[in-house]
């Protein structure tokens, strides 16, 4: 209301403030963990172009924090144009990004072929006219110790929720036949899950020993919750029956 140019202003309500709520554990979670690795991903129209950004980024690798090495990772995703020569690692850390570039650096130099690392963490190689085909291999007993599923677990909601419905052990020896196998069995089927949401599709997979019980989930002869039991069984009967340099077979009808 105004008179005689003096003005009066009421307030008669006013819109109700958003709420704050309370960070959801999994986003704590999430804020507070660090990132197990990085995918550093490059490509280049021929080996030279290649090589010059393989070496810029080998050269800002070491000057960069753990947090911004994700970000390296990122814009290096972003700027990727589906160009023939490809380069491909999994880092851990800026001095860990740092060697393994340089490590594709010396591969491409020395044969610009293509290579793949002995420990499969780097890659490089020059893309054909056609794609090829995605197989998958999954490990048997001795893979990894982690029964928490590590940052697949934190990032991806998928993952999460069969390690929940795995109820692996938090104590004990995470090598144990009795443990392993149900162990291996959840983080396979955990990453089956996020690549499925990803979009990443396999035209065949085979297993290694345990990993075959994962490769007849893939083809859609067992479902998860027979899948975990299996390796649960598998596991249980092997630390109770089995001995060093022995084997058990069974002869059964399809049925």
């Amino acid at each position: 209301m105004g008179f005689g140019g003096i003005n009066t202003h009421v307030v008669i309500d006013k819109e109700t403030p958003p709420r704050h709520r309370a960070p959801h554990r999994r986003h704590l979670t999430l804020a507070g963990s660090l990132q197990d690795c990085e995918l550093l991903l490059l490509d280049g129209e021929s080996p030279a172009e290649l090589r010059e950004r393989l070496t810029k980024a080998a050269d800002l690798a070491p000057r960069l924090s753990c947090a911004q090495l994700a970000d390296l990772a990122h814009t290096l995703q972003r700027d990727l144009r589906e160009l023939p020569w490809r380069a491909a690692a999994v880092v851990t850390s800026p001095d860990d990004a740092e060697r393994r570039l340089r490590e594709l650096i010396g591969a491409l130099e020395q044969d610009p072929a293509g290579m793949v690392t002995v420990d499969d963490r780097a890659f490089i190689g020059c893309v054909r006219a056609e794609a090829g085909s995605i197989g998958f291999l999954f490990p048997g007993q001795g893979s990894g110790r982690g029964t928490d599923g590590g940052a697949l677990r934190r990032r991806f909601a998928q993952a999460a929720e069969v390690y929940e419905r795995a109820g692996l052990p938090a104590t004990g020896d995470p090598v144990a036949t009795e443990v392993a196998q149900p162990r291996i069995v959840a983080a396979a089927t955990a990453g089956l899950r996020v690549l499925d949401w990803l979009g990443v599709e396999a035209e065949a997979a085979v297993g290694h020993s345990l990993g075959e019980l994962v490769a007849l989930h893939w083809a859609g002869a067992l479902d998860e919750a027979r899948l975990s039991e299996a390796a649960r069984v598998r596991g249980e009967a092997m630390a109770r029956h089995g001995e060093p340099g022995t084997m058990a077979s069974l002869a059964a009808a399809p049925e």
